[in-house]
């Protein structure tokens, strides 16, 4: 049975719902009907019962084709620890990954409107990243590529920053492709579509919920619609969020970047450039490492 030979690993509320759909795209790409299946977060994914009901989201996988699954969850430690080595146990090998890394602040600032929307957290932003460590945590990239770095090699990892798939999307794309073994024609079909953005997004509710769980959706419609067209009848059917909040206060800014400087730092040294993030000028490309 086939399993996935790409991750994309996250960041959370950095384009990775964007990119899974660029690839999706692709002749010769296969992806689950799950955008995250998180399979790899879990022990029991070692499990025969476990890596079967794996298998069993890519067993329509066309002969020869390459498989994605993009899980966030892959690199939100230290909730979820262990994801590499189950990966290297589970996956064929010289599987590959694809990290996106998003201005650190303005990550936690989505993630929190994102929480919120859902339902999870309260509205103010200064209050909710000092109550859960979470906000800084995913937002601490170099620690959270540690033991991929170390399991696979910097040559089997892709570090894609988001202001660059932003701003050169076709770029950007047709050197994932390559970097993933798919051809680059047309490889930005959908470029400029911009999916699963916190502001305008679709709003579960307990009536969409209620279909999702049903047995004639999960048995019937969804395995009969591709990903695409999921999420374009999600954005149509449900409601959008509205919920303008406040921004991080100074203060908050300054405890954020006192937080995450030391691995902007690390994270510029480990790939030999800086990542231009603002409020984070480290050193110039030409004197890191």
């Amino acid at each position: 049975m086939p399993l996935p030979n790409v991750l994309i690993i996250g960041a959370m509320k950095a384009g990775t719902t964007s990119l899974y759909m660029d690839i999706a795209d692709r002749r010769g790409a296969f992806l689950a009907q799950d955008k995250e299946p998180h399979a790899l977060c879990h022990d029991d994914v070692l499990s025969p019962t476990g890596r079967a009901s794996y298998e069993a989201k890519y067993e329509q996988a066309p002969a020869g084709a390459l498989c994605c699954d993009a899980s966030t969850g892959y690199a939100k430690r230290p909730d979820f620890d262990g994801v590499v080595e189950r990966a290297i146990r589970v996956l064929p090998a010289g599987f590959k990954a694809i990290y996106v890394v998003r201005h650190p602040i303005e990550r936690i600032i989505s993630q929190h409107h994102h929480e919120h929307t859902e339902g999870l957290v309260g509205p103010s932003i200064d209050e909710e990243v000092r109550r859960h460590g979470r906000y800084v945590q995913y937002s601490r990239y170099a620690y959270q590529l540690e033991p991929w770095m170390e399991q696979l090699g910097p040559e089997r990892i892709r570090v894609v920053r988001f202001e660059d798939y932003v701003s050169r999307r076709r770029e950007t794309v047709r050197d994932l492709l390559g970097f993933v073994g798919l051809p680059a024609e047309d490889e930005a079909e959908s470029a400029g579509r911009v999916y699963n953005k916190s502001q305008g997004k679709p709003v579960t509710s307990p009536r969409w919920e209620a279909l999702r769980q049903s047995g004639a959706y999960r048995r019937w419609l969804r395995p009969l619609a591709p990903p695409k067209l999921r999420l374009a009848l999600q954005r149509l059917i449900l409601p959008k969020a509205t919920a303008q909040l406040a921004p991080p206060s100074e203060q908050t800014l300054s405890f954020l970047r006192d937080a995450l400087r030391g691995d902007v730092s690390q994270l510029e040294r480990t790939f030999g450039r800086s990542f231009e993030w603002s409020g984070f000028e480290t050193a110039s490309p030409a004197s890191v490492g």
